[in-house]
């Protein structure tokens, strides 16, 4: 039965690893946005904070502000060029 408990071990190891690699890669999406943001291209911001929601990720509050802000410069964008 000793082995149950290093099969555990590496199971929890793995799940581990798993959730390390995921919040690695929901913190390079989100920069991915901040960097579309900061050359004002704010409809690829969106779609990328859109990625992590799809992937069931909670924006944190920051990200949450963004989104909105972004939002509104694209209508905002949008409204400029109708004149």
């Amino acid at each position: 039965m000793a082995n149950s408990g290093d099969t555990n071990d590496r199971q929890e190891g793995a799940g581990t690893g798993f959730e390390a690699k995921h919040a690695a890669i929901i913190g390079r999406t989100l920069r991915w946005a901040d960097d579309a943001a900061a050359r004002c291209d704010y409809a690829q911001a969106v779609r990328w904070v859109e990625t992590v929601r799809s992937l069931g990720q909670d924006l944190p509050d920051e990200y949450k502000r963004k989104h909105e802000d972004w939002l509104d410069a694209m209508k905002l964008e949008r409204r400029t060029r109708r004149g």
